[in-house]
């Protein structure tokens, strides 16, 4: 018992020191992601962890499939310091779950198995921390294969009433409903970067590769290939994208609400487990 409770105090007092000796090193980095992570109090320690073991470098095949999912969700531009700031979120999370294993061990006076699952649930925490992660990424690329027919529909709309295909970005844009959802905000960089007179083929280029989805380059080439000529040529290009997009929405929709029944399959069985055993229960006692 006293074994693991000095493991534990150890590790408080490590903690203090390292954070004594970070100081404010990384406050500036901190102040950027505020609300964005948890455990931010945390953080300072962590970074310094991972820059003094060289982390990033050690482990960069492993990290590097995170920083691919940071790419997705971010863009380029801040993938690495979202990464890193995931990394420290990793690292606190270990650290919290640890001292919490040693701890409670120590309070249930060394029980054993209190400590194999502690240590089992440290160990798993990261694979669950990144699935997590990838589930977040399906999610929105989910969320922008749904949003995009109508946007193309908008597009298509726009350009045969006499707009650029500039014009009609701008306009979806300027009367999207919710400014917050994962296309749309995509495109508010996007019309951003054309108002800021970057060229439009550079600008499309880069909205590909920042969401990092088929669609979506299908979309931008295009766009790319046919808004020189305009007219009747585009309008055609557009209508069949609209209509492949329609039946991919079409598929997704089918397939969430397939999971949606699948994840009501096991509340269905333990309600029926539990009326099971209110109504036998009388008939057991009487026996």
């Amino acid at each position: 018992m006293f074994v693991y409770m000095g493991i534990a105090i150890a590790i408080i007092i490590c903690y203090f020191i390292l954070s004594l000796r970070v100081g404010t090193r990384y406050e500036v980095i901190i102040d950027s992601f505020k609300d964005k992570y948890p455990l931010l109090f945390m953080a300072p320690v962590s970074l310094y962890l991972i820059d003094s073991l060289k982390i990033m470098e050690r482990f960069y095949s492993q990290i590097s499939k995170v920083q691919q999912k940071m790419i997705s969700l971010y863009g380029n531009r801040t993938a690495l310091q979202h990464t890193r700031m995931y990394i420290a979120q990793l690292f606190s999370t270990v650290l919290i779950c640890l001292l919490g294993t040693f701890m409670f061990t120590a309070l249930a006076e060394g029980d054993v198995t209190i400590l194999v699952v502690g240590l089992m649930f440290v160990i798993m925490m990261p694979f669950a921390m990144v699935s997590k992660l990838s589930s977040q990424e399906k999610e929105r690329r989910d969320q922008i294969l749904m949003e995009l027919p109508e946007v193309v529909n908008k597009i298509i709309l726009l350009v045969n009433a006499g707009e650029t295909v500039q014009q009609a970005l701008v306009r979806c844009v300027t009367t999207a409903k919710d400014m917050k959802s994962p296309l749309i905000m995509e495109l508010t960089d996007t019309v951003n970067k054309m108002v800021s007179n970057e060229p439009f083929h550079q600008v499309l280029n880069d909205l590909s590769k920042k969401c990092g989805i088929q669609e979506i380059s299908i979309f931008t080439t295009t766009i790319l290939l046919n808004y020189r000529k305009g007219g009747n040529d585009l309008i055609v290009a557009m209508r069949e994208l609209s209509h492949e997009l329609w039946e991919k929405r079409k598929a997704l929709s089918k397939t969430k609400g397939e999971e949606a029944s699948s994840k009501l399959v096991f509340p269905l069985i333990l309600i029926f487990v539990t009326v099971m055993i209110i109504v036998g229960y009388p008939a057991i006692t009487i026996m």
